[in-house]
């Protein structure tokens, strides 16, 4: 019978307040050894989550992601290799670094195809405290690494998504463009103005709008301070519209203009 699994709260959490919770599944049919992984690795702060068997632990990554999979090579019905490549086969767990952890000699095992099934090292046992501890804080450290820069991805990413919902319902036309001049953005406004649709404009030069001979513009020669000028745009109806232009500059990190609002 499968004893359920349980997590282990570390009395004294060393995550920082705002950094990702670092989960540890620990994998083994003997509940002494997982006891004993458990007592080496909770002065370490981390989250841990015990699993009696390759089927438990299975269960554990349907629910939660981990940092670490600690998993014990020989187990009853699934082994830990066959357990490693059912997690591998997983989308959403394929690249969860596994340590495997075995009373095997390492003349016993055949390393290519562990590796193969997704291990990405080995502890050989008798476990020492201080080897199983420096192991796991180097993959606990990339995973908070890793999980930081996802959120603040995701962060920028909302803002360019909140920053895109006001322009697109802007009541003024609104372009922008990279260094050379072509369009990467339009707003609807702009193509109601101009009656070029997002589509047609990407690529094409801003000024290719302006009416022959309107001297107005010298878009050659702007000066890199914010800017306005009037000036006369044909349709592609052949109608022609008077507009008011403001430019600004946008540079990029390293303060070299990378085109225009």
């Amino acid at each position: 019978m499968t004893t359920p699994t349980r997590p282990l709260q570390p009395a004294h959490s060393q995550e920082a307040a705002g950094d990702p919770v670092v989960r540890v599944l620990i994998v083994d049919d003997d509940a002494g050894k997982r006891a004993a992984l458990k007592a080496i690795l909770l002065p370490l702060g981390h989250h841990l989550v015990e699993a009696s068997s390759g089927i438990a632990a299975l269960r554990c990554l349907l629910k939660q992601s981990f940092a670490i999979v600690l998993l014990d090579v020989k187990m009853p019905a699934m082994g830990g290799f066959e357990t490693a490549g059912l997690i591998r086969s997983r989308q959403k767990s394929e690249m969860t670094p596994i340590i495997f952890i075995t009373a095997y000699g390492p003349d016993e095992i055949t390393h290519a195809d562990a590796y193969a099934e997704g291990a990405v090292d080995f502890i050989f046992a008798p476990v020492d405290p201080n080897e199983l501890r420096s192991k796991v804080s180097v993959f606990a450290n990339l995973y908070v690494k890793a999980e930081r820069h996802a959120m603040q991805t995701r962060a920028a990413q909302a803002a360019i998504d909140e920053l895109r919902v006001l322009t697109d319902a802007a009541p003024i036309g609104i372009f922008h463009t990279d260094a050379d001049d072509r369009y990467t953005y339009t707003n609807p406004r702009w193509t109601e103005i101009t009656g070029i649709s997002t589509r047609d404009a990407l690529g094409r030069k801003w000024h290719s709008i302006i009416a022959a001979g309107d001297s107005e513009v010298d878009h050659e020669s702007r000066s890199l301070a914010e800017s306005c000028s009037r000036f006369e745009i044909i349709r592609p109806d052949a109608e022609s519209r008077t507009v008011m232009l403001t430019w600004r500059p946008v540079s990029d990190v390293d303060r070299y203009r990378s085109g225009w609002v």
